[in-house]
């Protein structure tokens, strides 16, 4: 698959001169998206995705290169990006160009509006405070004029968000992270919409994912409003503002 990746200065191989505080990086296999969870998560995404017709596409946190050949099948030419570099060696089996580093770091070294789609998947949770609008705001000037981003996060104003931090972080002082430890922040709905919109994305469609465990609503996802707001992940397609 070829991939072209128009860059401010050459792009290496690794890029790991820049600490982002996860607690440690994720290895990711296959086997993690046969977990019904996921089976259904990634075909909420898929139904997102806009067809490549062979444009440039970004994924941060391309894990395995599972998601990186779904993006590749909707057409679109993939360079993956991961802190992992088992996972890095397994994405370069399914996309030509596969970087071992970290988001902020590989992004600031690439040429602006290089990209048609940009993804940022259950990563944003990872990073540091002040890495995470800087992320969002790189994406944006990487991204072209029509592009798009996917964004996907968990939700705090889920009623298992809201349960586990409220009353587990706030009356037991444990914090809430999601079930995962690497987790840095959760932001509930309204706060990661707020966050894009100050670093230059409009959400065009939000979809909330709404998991089913002890505590749930009655049902798999929606993408009306209010209940957009509280599936337990949410999904957004943004264009640039």
């Amino acid at each position: 698959m070829e991939t072209a990746l128009p860059a401010r200065t050459a792009v290496p191989t690794q890029l790991t001169n820049r600490h982002i505080r996860m607690n440690q990086s994720e290895r990711v296999v296959d086997e993690k998206y046969r977990d019904p969870y996921e089976v259904k998560r990634l075909d909420l995404i898929r139904k997102l995705l806009p067809r490549g017709a062979n444009g440039a596409a970004l994924e941060f946190g391309c894990g395995s290169g599972f998601v990186s050949a779904m993006l590749g099948s909707a057409g679109w030419q993939v360079t993956g990006v991961d802190l992992d570099p088992d996972n890095v060696e397994d994405a370069r089996k399914r996309v030509k160009e596969a970087i071992h580093g970290d988001a902020l770091t590989v992004a600031r070294s690439i040429k602006e509006r290089s990209f048609g789609l940009i993804t940022i998947m259950e990563l944003i949770e990872h990073l540091d405070e002040a890495d995470r609008p800087a992320l969002l705001a790189e994406t944006r000037r990487l991204t072209a004029p029509t592009g798009r981003l996917i964004l996907t996060t968990p939700n705090r104003m889920s009623p298992n968000g809201l349960t586990g931090y409220y009353i587990g972080e706030k009356m037991l002082g444990r914090r809430y992270r999601a079930w995962d430890h690497t987790h840095q922040r959760i932001y509930s709905s309204f706060e990661i919409l707020a966050e894009l919109r100050r670093c230059g994305w409009i959400p065009e469609t939000i979809v909330g994912y709404h998991y089913k465990g002890r505590i749930s609503l009655p049902l798999e996802s929606s993408s009306t409003f209010p209940l957009n707001r509280f599936g337990f992940n949410i999904m957004m397609r943004c264009q640039p503002a």
